[in-house]
């Protein structure tokens, strides 16, 4: 690793963890903003879906970011324009206007698309080529993630219990500009290759390189349907509680302790790398996300709901940092910011409509969402590694 990498990385992530931060807190604090506005709870979910909405254009984004010179331009000024796009939202939340606010917090999804893939796409310029240096650094970057999802809900509700809900909502999205002044701070393209030189890849080109590259095609296709299937816990946390003779309110444990097990799975990767090919990691992860999920299936007390969900985020956190590993060995310089961003789309939007199909199979059965979790992953994973779906010899654009 060179000199100043360290240094470099550090910079990285005192700007990450404020934008995570903000980020992980923005659909809680939006559920707060509506209910605080009496709206009822198909406003409040639209609402929310706007904040993840705008991340199904993330390859154009990704296009944006590799035909600039410094992205962090565009990532900094995400930064500011969520922050007074979120303040905008929250007079339209206090005015009752819904289609101002819509707007205001579909700009905040935009820029959230770049405070979050986008920025992740800069943390291997940070290092050298090295394998080990690569994936420490991803695993830094899956920290940051596994920060912002447990700190974020948490400021929102500690700040709540002391000021009113707007009031508090205002002081921690404008962290957003924190995020955004840390992140001129980043070192520019400290290890440049020879080849980062040529033209950015055309979206046609991305394309062509996603259908001709099995083990991206393999990427794509896990990441979503893990996306899919973990997007049910948050939804089913309150459901279990009760089943589990608690009250309402101790779901918030269940989904704090899956938080928790994102950061423990974060810190566990930063002390032992992943060295593995990302391939054989997506399917031995994949995998063993399967069996965490079951263990939630047959947890027969809240104590032992705890538990799986803690292990849930413990097996997600590193499945996530092998999704960043796999982007980023299997695209080719010109294109990899788009392909990243592409990858982070499908994530997000399949985590979506796995929570909606959640809302909807809870009705039916609780824990039948979890059925279909594990029966969409095993599928995902058969497809992936034991049909001859995706040959070999695609895995041309990997890089050392």
């Amino acid at each position: 690793m060179g000199s100043n990498a360290p240094t470099g990385l550090i910079h990285y992530l005192l700007a990450a963890i404020p934008a995570r931060i903000v980020t992980g807190g923005a659909a809680v604090a939006t559920i707060l903003l509506a209910r605080s506005s009496n709206m009822d709870g198909t406003t409040a979910g639209l609402m929310a879906a706007c904040l993840t909405a705008p991340h199904v254009l993330g390859p154009l984004y990704g296009r944006w970011l590799d035909n600039t010179s410094d992205p962090r331009f565009i990532i900094a000024g995400a930064c500011f324009l969520f922050a007074v796009s979120f303040q905008l939202a929250i007079v339209g939340f206090e005015a009752q206007t819904l289609l101002p606010t819509m707007l205001a917090l579909l700009i905040c999804g935009t820029c959230s698309s770049f405070m979050m893939g986008g920025l992740s796409t800069q943390v291997v310029k940070l290092v050298g080529s090295e394998l080990t240096e690569k994936r420490k650094a991803q695993s830094w970057d899956t920290f940051t993630y596994g920060l912002g999802l447990t700190l974020g809900p948490m400021l929102t509700a500690l700040l709540t219990d002391v000021y009113s809900v707007p009031v508090s909502v205002r002081i921690l999205m404008s962290s957003a500009v924190v995020a955004g002044l840390l992140t001129f701070f980043i070192p520019l393209k400290m290890h440049k290759k020879a080849d980062d030189a040529q033209q950015p890849a055309s979206l046609s080109q991305v394309v062509d390189i996603l259908r001709r590259s099995g083990a991206l095609k393999r990427t794509l296709l896990m990441t979503s349907s893990a996306a899919f299937s973990i997007a049910a816990l948050p939804v089913l946390s309150v459901y279990l509680s009760e089943s589990w003779m608690r009250s309402q309110q101790s779901g918030a444990y269940l989904v704090t302790l899956y938080g928790v097990g994102c950061l423990c799975g974060s810190v566990f990767l930063m002390m032992r790398p992943m060295r593995q090919d990302a391939l054989v990691l997506l399917r031995n992860v994949g995998a063993l996300l399967i069996v965490v999920l079951s263990l939630v299936i047959v947890s027969p007390s809240y104590t032992a709901g705890l538990f799986a969900y803690w292990l849930c985020g413990v097996v997600n956190a590193v499945f996530f940092a092998v999704t960043l590993a796999a982007r980023s060995d299997y695209s080719p310089p010109q294109g990899a910011a788009q392909i990243y961003m592409w990858v982070a789309a499908a994530k997000i939007s399949f985590a979506s409509l796995g929570a909606f199909g959640a809302g909807l199979l809870v009705d039916v059965a609780i824990k039948l969402p979890l059925f279909t979790s594990c029966c969409v992953l095993l599928m995902s994973l058969l497809l992936c590694f034991a049909l001859p779906r995706f040959p070999a010899q695609s895995r041309v654009t990997k890089r050392s």
